[in-house]
């Protein structure tokens, strides 16, 4: 460490500083909710019951899913915690701090070196990076593989072509987190076409190792499909149809506009997820602030992509093709897109921020504007953080299960209910406790065999919980109540009985 240079004593700060965001009060404040529940039983009956998937979550648009490479990531950080569901959330936490740490490694070799310690810094300190590293969930792996996806293109670029291996393993990994980064796909078919131009107009040409390369990655990437493909032929091709079905409804939404609004339509979009991806989930969401910053920022990031007579900016171009091919595609998205879509960007966007924050330094007028805008920048991101105790814990649904199975007695066959926004009805956080806890709830096949229902108020809307629409509820016979009982600082609970 006495070895250590300025430089490297930033990233090392950095790391410090980024790995204190990710794990301070990290249990008290883990989001637990129908997502995780759901991701913790499946991960659980891997390992406990040998039961093993071929997909993944189902998306939130479009009723697709995804592969099931998540629920594998999980399975034996589980283990390493069980019956605590804290493992995959350390596991996410720490890919989070090794992402600061690539960003610089692989960044010193994409941008230069001073950029690279930027942009970790940058992203050591994003509320956003941050919030999506303190809890499991399948997106948020995205930032550790598409740091390595970005470095690996540009290596099979300017080195060899043997790196688009790798950038076939990081793409399949992607979209079995979430189906947004399908956009990597045509971005890297162009990084492709750029290296097959570099080598048809080279002395040396190296047709065989160019060849031979892209048909191992495409057989990669196609082997990496087959868990869904087996679950597609076992069930009518329940994907291929959902997913037709998407687009089908997509491209008739587009066909009821003329040409023009069509383009003024994309044009529009551009504009927002260009704001949304460079500045909102990291300085907030200002308007006007935001779209003059996007002006400066999109003119400056393309004057320095394009090559001049001192050097050819092959890092910044890759790391364009990737971004603006990423706006465009999301422009072409008609429906919300969530900070977490996105999450695969936050490296890019980090390197773009390191990139003219670097060339600002190089001006005297420009260190008082970098100090201004990295003062704002970490003020409104320390802000953000999401560090403070939660107010329902999982320690709170673990003590909330418990009471339910203290009322269970051998043999009897029980479910549960959840009344909650977050619409999760089937109470998945509530039911892994007590699938750990020896006495489990009746699986899915069986709920019509309920002798005991237990009714979890947790948003409190019903005063008569027996109302609610909730199919397990309708069809319980019995609607007059065996006990009602509330948990301290918590829902109300209510049990039905035949």
């Amino acid at each position: 460490m006495k070895r250590f240079s300025l430089t490297q004593w930033i990233v090392l700060a950095a790391i410090i500083v980024g790995s204190f965001f990710r794990l301070w009060n990290f249990p008290n404040t883990l989001q637990f909710l129908g997502d995780q529940g759901r991701d913790a039983l499946v991960a659980l009956h891997i390992f406990k019951d040998h039961h093993f998937v071929l997909i993944g979550p189902v998306t939130s648009t479009g009723n697709m899913y995804l592969g099931p490479l998540y629920y594998y990531f999980m399975v034996p950080f589980l283990y390493l915690s069980y019956p605590s569901p804290l493992g995959p959330a350390y596991a996410i936490a720490a890919l989070s701090i090794a992402t600061i740490v690539l960003i610089y490694y692989l960044g010193k070799e994409l941008i230069g070196e001073r950029s690279a310690v930027i942009a970790s810094v940058a992203f050591a300190c994003s509320a956003a990076a941050v919030t999506y590293a303190r809890f499991s969930w399948n997106p948020n792996p995205a930032p550790f593989v598409s740091i390595i996806l970005i470095w690996a293109s540009y290596r099979a670029l300017v080195k060899n072509p043997w790196y688009f291996v790798l950038v076939s393993v990081c793409i399949s990994i992607l979209i079995q987190l979430h189906y947004v980064t399908l956009l990597t796909i045509p971005a890297a078919g162009i990084i492709w076409l750029m290296t097959l131009w570099n080598i048809a107009h080279t002395p040396q040409k190296k047709w065989k190792v160019f060849f031979f390369s892209t048909i191992i990655s495409v057989l990669l990437f196609l082997s990496s499909l087959t868990p869904l493909v087996l679950f597609d032929l076992r069930h009518q091709f329940l994907n291929l149809h959902a997913l037709q079905s998407f687009l089908s409804q997509n491209q008739g939404n587009l066909t009821h506009t003329t040409n023009s609004l069509k383009i003024i339509q994309v044009a529009k979009e551009t504009d927002g997820r260009s704001r949304q991806v460079l500045f909102e989930p990291f300085i907030g969401k200002h308007f006007h602030l935001n779209q003059v910053l996007l002006a400066i920022f999109l003119l400056s990031f393309i004057i320095l992509a394009l090559p001049n007579k001192q050097k050819t900016n092959t890092g910044i171009q890759v790391i364009a093709v990737y971004f603006f091919v990423s706006i465009a595609g999301l422009a072409f998205y008609e429906s919300t897109i969530f900070d977490h879509y996105i999450a695969y960007l936050f490296p890019i966007t980090m390197m773009v921020y390191g990139i003219l924050m670097d060339r600002l330094l190089q001006h005297k007028f420009g260190v008082g504007v970098a100090a201004c805008i990295s003062l704002g920048y970490l003020g409104w991101n320390i802000t953000h953080m999401p560090l403070q105790t939660i107010g329902w814990s999982i320690f709170d649904m673990k003590r909330t299960a418990q009471t339910l199975i203290d009322r269970v007695k051998p043999g009897d066959k029980y479910n549960l209910v959840l009344l909650t926004s977050t619409g999760d009805i089937e109470g998945q956080n509530y039911r892994y406790f007590l699938e750990t806890s020896g006495k489990p709830p009746l699986p899915k096949e069986r709920w019509g065999e309920t002798e005991t229902l237990f009714i979890i108020n947790e948003d409190g809307k019903l005063k008569k919980v027996t109302d609610s629409p909730i199919y397990e509820i309708v069809v319980f016979p019995n609607k007059t109540p065996a006990e009602v009982y509330t948990i301290s600082h918590g829902p109300q609970v209510t049990v039905l009985k035949k």
